[in-house]
């Protein structure tokens, strides 16, 4: 029987089509972490030779997996089972299989979950930080997804719309994670960038075409169908933080270090063509990415609102709506604005603020 919903057919065919493009396309290139094969001896036959005695002193040890490698395995390792439980749930709303429906949004949930604590710990290099936002955007649709329709078949029209369009979003960053991670790898030569700069120092053009602080920044949404605009800034300082709930807690930087509070500021700007989705979903706090001095810094964790103002978290606006709150970095104590770039995952584009004035 055909999908009643047109939305759900097109959602259907996005997630097959994701599948058989990181099985047939993607794949290749990082498969090999994922299914390794043991080398081929001299004469030809395949491997899984054990080397012992005297042999085995002369045998060359394996390469270190590194932390970008062990990033693209996880995801072309987790993007198949994402996506069958994507269709497997639209598969229970589509036949009214309630607990079918439950298994596997709690599976989704679960699943997406345990691959973001994995995916948070590694140490990734600068020019993979995208490849693990994409991933972490994803990850983040699929457990909201996951969590729309872990209580079973909804009466309420919207639930079920706003679960379906973060698998559709899910489904699109993990695509973004899978293509980048296919990318040829870049040239050996010098960066030209960093040469003119010490080890330590982030190369003042870096982002040539970064925005200003206050600067506003418009985009659509993944479907087109909604228009927003981003702000970034302005920035503040702390040595320390203090919640103001309930039950306060004070927070310290750690030695040497300090607290920079980022200002984000998302809005709403209007609906436009002829979906039905009117809402917009911000970005979330992981899309967001610290540069400086050659290193990268992630936002901590949402502190909720403190002595110093509101956290910044991800959220559904209505039209003409906006959010406005910090993201929090712990960084060096003499981090120079001026030289400090902040850079937003939105899908398809990802632009970058200074975030403070270059003289």
């Amino acid at each position: 029987m055909a999908l009643r919903n047109p939305r759900l057919t097109i959602l259907v065919a996005t997630g097959c089509i994701g599948a058989l493009l990181s099985i047939l396309f993607l794949f290749p290139a990082v498969c090999a972490m994922v299914f390794p094969s043991a080398p081929a001896a001299e004469d030809g036959t395949a491997g899984n030779i054990s080397v012992s005695g005297e042999g085995a002193q002369n045998a060359t040890a394996l390469p270190a997996v590194s932390d970008d490698e062990k990033l693209e395995s996880l995801i072309a390792g987790a993007s198949i089972s994402l996506l069958e439980l994507s269709v497997g749930q639209i598969h229970a709303i589509h036949t009214q299989d309630d607990a079918a429906l439950r298994e596997r949004a709690a599976e989704l949930s679960s699943l997406a979950g345990s691959l973001d604590a994995e995916a948070a710990v590694l140490e990734i290099s600068p020019e993979n930080e995208s490849i693990r936002s994409h991933f972490v955007a994803a990850l983040d649709d699929f457990a909201a997804a996951g969590t729309l329709l872990g209580g079973g078949l909804s009466s309420n029209r919207s639930v079920t719309d706003d679960a379906l369009s973060r698998l559709v979003t899910g489904t699109e960053h993990l695509y973004d994670a899978l293509a980048a991670c296919n990318r040829p790898p870049a040239d050996d030569g010098p960066d030209p960038l960093l040469a003119s700069t010490g080890p330590d120092e982030e190369p003042l053009d870096a982002f040539p075409d970064a925005l200003q602080p206050g600067e506003r920044f418009y985009y659509e949404d993944t479907r087109r169908e909604n228009s927003a605009s981003l702000i970034i800034g302005p920035i503040t300082w702390a040595s320390t933080l203090q919640t103001t709930g309930a039950k306060s807690v004070q927070y310290a930087a750690e030695p040497g270090k300090i607290y920079l509070l980022v200002t984000v500021r998302a809005t709403h700007l209007g609906h436009k063509g002829d979906g039905i989705n009117t809402r917009l979903q911000t970005p979330t706090e992981s899309a967001f990415t610290l540069h400086y001095a050659a290193g990268t810094y992630r936002p901590l964790a949402s502190l909720g609102p403190t002595n110093k103002g509101g956290s910044y978290s991800r959220t559904v606006l209505d039209r003409g709506e906006s959010v406005t709150g910090y993201l929090f970095f712990e960084v060096p104590g003499d981090l120079d604005p001026s030289r400090a770039y902040l850079l937003a995952n939105l899908g398809k584009e990802s632009p970058v603020w200074v975030l403070g004035s270059q003289t």
